[in-house]
């Protein structure tokens, strides 16, 4: 009896050895969320009646249709595009915006903006225009700039990926100058969540805005959600506000939060890894399924393969990758984990020995914070503290071909590899 005793008490000062610093931090982080909740903080970038914070995304078929939106300060009136194809001699045209009020009242110099978007339709497969936002009534309008459609047809592409933004807004934009020079034909970037630390803190995406301002009003962004597009689960409203995406996910999943959309010869399929992985399973099969596209990817932020040793996300790697594995997903798109990750072909969590037989998870970091990774059976490369963009190129010919490289901020070449299909 002693002895049980004795062993009862041992068990209950290891668990609570394992317990108290999980309540410790849980409560510090409860104390410093409910302190950061009602603390003022200035932005670095108020709005102000001239245009900016221009950011292309598509809501509906890249091939005819482009989103357009844009921030004003509230006393701005009306707002409008104009744009023209840069071949030929047609005359603006001009469609209106929808004004949609944001207020963020703890921002003490700029508190509430408009938030404007403008979707132009009936547009021509492979053309660019020129466009620019602004007001017509008072004449106060943004630069010129360009976009180009998708093809209708199957074309050659280019697209770049990105992993967690979340701090380091200057090492972003640094990277997405890095790509602009070496790709300057990439038509659109995927980024894998977390673009910054706190999703609903209006002063945050300020500054992830301003960092990137050249390349988000010259080709269209793809974002998914991260954990912290939605901190301690709140609904990601300023996310959702911000970008204008497809609805086509989920009937019983939030709108703009799960989507996709084919561009030339492939299908991109967009997750959200903070919702229930059983709930989008059945719209993700169909997504795959009923695809004859040559190349088949999907994003989501938590990996299916991490680069952490303390992290997994089994959910996700239960419910999709038999998916992924059954309608033959070419590469996952990944994030949370801040390293550098790069799988084998895996198919039923073994390798699968070519890509051809199996899909490539990998996932990267865009940002300055950084997390420890460890090697694991499911690495074929990995490294750590750097920021990294990349791109993949998609060509067409006798062979579809698939090129992917990483590059680190000095440009050097930091991983490749490429499929070939027949």
């Amino acid at each position: 009896m002693k002895r049980a005793r004795i062993l009862k008490a041992a068990v209950v000062v290891i668990a609570a050895a394992l317990l108290l610093p999980f309540l410790y931090n849980t409560a510090k982080y409860c104390v410093r969320a409910a302190y950061d909740a009602r603390t003022p903080r200035p932005t670095a970038f108020p709005a102000s009646e001239k245009p900016d914070q221009i950011c292309l995304t598509w809501s509906s078929d890249p091939a005819t249709t482009q989103s357009i939106q844009w921030r004003i300060s509230p006393e701005t009136g009306q707002t409008a595009v104009q744009y023209h194809k840069t071949s030929g001699k047609d005359g603006d045209m001009t469609v209106s915006g929808s004004a949609l009020p944001l207020r963020d009242p703890l921002i003490e110099n700029n508190p509430e903006i408009v938030r404007v978007t403008s979707t132009l339709d009936n547009l021509e497969p492979s053309t660019t225009y020129a466009y620019r936002v602004g007001n017509g009534a008072t004449d106060v309008w943004s630069g010129w700039e360009t976009f180009t459609t998708a093809p209708q047809t199957v074309q050659s592409f280019s697209f770049l990926y990105f992993g967690d933004v979340q701090i380091g807004y200057p090492t972003w934009g640094k990277l997405l100058e890095g790509a602009t020079r070496n790709s300057p034909d990439a038509a659109f970037c995927l980024t894998a969540g977390d673009q910054v630390n706190r999703g609903n803190w209006r002063n945050e995406w300020d500054v992830f805005f301003h960092a990137g301002a050249d390349f988000l009003k010259a080709r269209p962004i793809v974002p998914s959600i991260g954990n912290h597009e939605c901190p301690g689960m709140e609904k990601p409203w300023l996310y959702l506000d911000i970008f204008a995406l497809p609805e086509n996910g989920p009937d019983d999943i939030p709108k703009e939060r799960v989507y996709s959309f084919h561009y030339s010869n492939a299908l991109f399929v967009i997750l959200d890894s903070n919702l229930s992985a059983v709930k989008q399973r059945p719209w993700l099969e169909q997504q795959l399924s009923t695809s004859n596209d040559t190349w088949k990817f999907v994003m989501y932020h938590h990996p299916a393969y991490s680069a952490s040793g303390h992290r997994d996300n089994k959910d996700v790697r239960e419910q999709w990758c038999e998916l992924f594995d059954k309608y033959h997903v070419d590469v996952a798109f990944q994030g949370h984990d801040h390293a550098y990750l790069r799988t084998p072909p895996i198919k039923g969590g073994q390798e699968a020995g070519s890509p051809a037989n199996g899909t490539v998870y990998v996932l990267a970091d865009a940002g300055d914070k950084f997390y420890d990774a460890r090697k694991s059976d499911h690495t074929a490369v990995m490294f750590e503290k750097t920021s990294t963009w990349q791109v993949i190129d998609i060509e067409m010919g006798t062979a579809n071909k698939l090129s992917y490289r990483s590059f680190g901020l000095d440009g050097k070449l930091r991983d490749e590899f490429t499929i070939e299909k027949r």
